[in-house]
């Protein structure tokens, strides 16, 4: 026999089933503490007195507004989306907005500020704010901003977070929402680093140009005085095979530019300033084996007829430079800024020392020595020149001001100086002594020429801190009537008629214009 359910009994069941499970759905109640209605408010009667000039609160309808506005509706712009309530006028943001005003937790879009304008978004709404594709701010600011409230970048209205062309919904990855993984400009990686490379601009525009200490690495390089003279032919009177200009010593050279500055009254300081260590050598050398070199010395095999053994028919002729460069400066620099800021310069009057050396060698090997003795037959020419310069100076510089932070800067300074000149000469060859015999012999003599110095240099400053600056320049120095370091065959020759017992005389003048140039890499610090 089949047991019957009763009707009535499942329909119970199933009644209270359904009931148990909506109520167990149901959020849980929490007790609230009693609001109080402000407009159950008994200002008169609580004695409170309202501030001069500011609406009573008895007057405010809903959320009080600032004195002037209006409690009814806002006009358009002031109200963001409805996303919730929040931001400073009420609105879409719920207070998980960003410091680019971007919300990422509204329902819809993030919002716009006034007029769909990049505004900040205090005014209501989830505001775009900097959150644009251009944001607000300099060049740096406009690649894109650090807007990362944004849902993981699931809000269309974020442009930042859309990249530089909001075409983050391209994005394969991210379940194709472009979210900040994906968003390399967005995300603001690429911006933070590229930030960190922005000039400090706490100074101001207005700042004063001032260091106290600076360090530059420096390279330089410089002319050749000789000219391109040529030294050695093949054959009598032949092919010449070579010139001064072979041993071409104008690399460039490694030195230093130290400079330290002090005040010295309102806007004006005193500098000293270091600026060399540059030593400049080069070499060339020609070489044949049938002994047909011929010097300049004899007029390449001329004078004599068939040269001197000592200098011709050589096996090998070589030639050589050395030169060394310093520089020391001690200034009185008065500054000024222009109107606006935007440029400043300054005057200065000091002393200045300035020495260059420079010295050529010049050799020949021959064949056997067909005198007496049976060494090689060898020639040795050394000229060297000390000039040291020393006089006043003058000069300025103007600035630009780019930014605050980077700066452009020309100067110049010209010098009247005093040349004390120094040379030492060595002659060493196999017939010098009595008898054709290998011997030497040393002069020095020296003179005193006026003369002048110009520099000009060109500047680029980038500030990182209140303390530190990269700075970067272009250096020309000239000075005319320097003395080089030469071959005088007019006078060797006239030695060599006169031996023995005779003594070379001063060589010719070899002066010419030195010119140096080169740029400088280094840092300024202020303490």
């Amino acid at each position: 026999m089949h047991r019957m359910i009763p009707i009535k009994a499942t329909c119970l069941t199933l009644f209270a089933t359904a009931v148990f499970a909506f109520w167990a759905g149901l959020p849980e109640a929490q007790a609230q503490p009693p609001r109080v209605v402000q407009a159950d408010m008994d200002y008169a009667g609580s004695g409170y007195v309202t501030p001069a000039g500011m609406v009573p609160p008895t007057m405010y309808n809903g959320t009080a507004m600032p004195l002037g506005m209006s409690s009814g509706v806002m006009p358009v712009g002031f109200h963001g989306p409805a996303c919730d309530s929040g931001g400073m006028l009420g609105g879409g943001c719920d207070g998980s907005c960003d410091g680019a005003g971007c919300d990422g937790n509204c329902g819809g879009n993030c919002g716009y500020g006034e007029q769909d304008e990049c505004d900040p978004g205090i005014f209501g709404g989830c505001g775009c704010g900097s959150c644009c594709m251009l944001g607000r701010g300099g060049l740096l600011g406009r690649i894109g901003q650090n807007a990362t409230a944004c849902g993981g970048c699931g809000r269309e209205g974020c442009r930042a977070c859309g990249g530089r062309t909001n075409l983050r919904f391209l994005c394969m990855f991210c379940r194709g929402d472009g979210c900040e993984a994906c968003q390399f400009w967005g995300r603001g990686y690429m911006k933070g680093a590229i930030g960190c490379l922005l000039p400090y601009q706490d100074a101001g525009k207005c700042a004063q140009r001032w260091y106290d200490l600076s360090a530059e690495a420096i390279f330089l390089s410089h002319n050749n005085g000789n000219g391109n003279q040529v030294i050695t032919t093949q054959g009598i009177s032949g092919t010449p095979v070579l010139n001064i200009g072979d041993a071409d010593s104008d690399d460039l050279e490694a030195g230093m530019r130290l400079s330290a500055a002090f005040i010295f009254g309102a806007g004006g300081n005193m500098e000293f300033t270091y600026m060399g260590g540059q030593e400049w050598d080069g070499r060339a050398t020609v070489n044949d084996p049938n002994a047909q070199l011929y010097s300049v010395i004899s007029n390449f095999g001329v004078d004599p007829a068939g040269g001197f053994d000592d200098t011709d028919q050589s096996l090998s002729q070589s030639i050589a430079t050395e030169s060394s460069f310093d520089s020391f400066e001690l200034n009185y620099r008065r500054r000024t800024v222009g109107p606006y800021c935007r440029f400043q310069g300054s005057w200065l009057v000091g002393l200045r020392h300035i020495r260059y050396d420079d010295r050529l060698i010049y050799s020949t090997v021959g064949l056997d020595n067909n005198g007496t003795g049976s060494d090689r037959r060898f020639f040795t020419s050394s000229d060297r020149n000390k000039n040291r310069l020393f006089g006043p100076q003058a000069g300025f510089d103007l600035w630009y001001n780019v930014m605050p932070g980077i700066n452009l800067g020309i100067g110049a300074k010209g010098a009247w100086m005093q040349n004390d000149i120094k040379r030492n000469s060595f002659l060493a060859f196999n017939s010098e002594a009595a008898g054709a015999t290998p011997g030497s012999v040393q002069f020095d003599d020296g003179n005193q020429d006026s003369t002048v110095m110009a520099e000009f240099d060109a500047t680029l400053l980038y500030r990182l801190s209140h303390s530190w600056t990269l700075r970067s320049a272009y250096h020309v120095i000239a000075v005319d009537d320097v003395r080089f370091g030469t071959l005088d065959a007019a006078n060797i020759r006239s030695f060599s008629d006169s031996l023995p017992g005779s003594t070379p005389g001063p060589n010719r003048n070899q002066t010419d214009q030195l010119v140096i140039q080169g740029f400088s890499v280094g840092a300024e610090y202020i303490w």
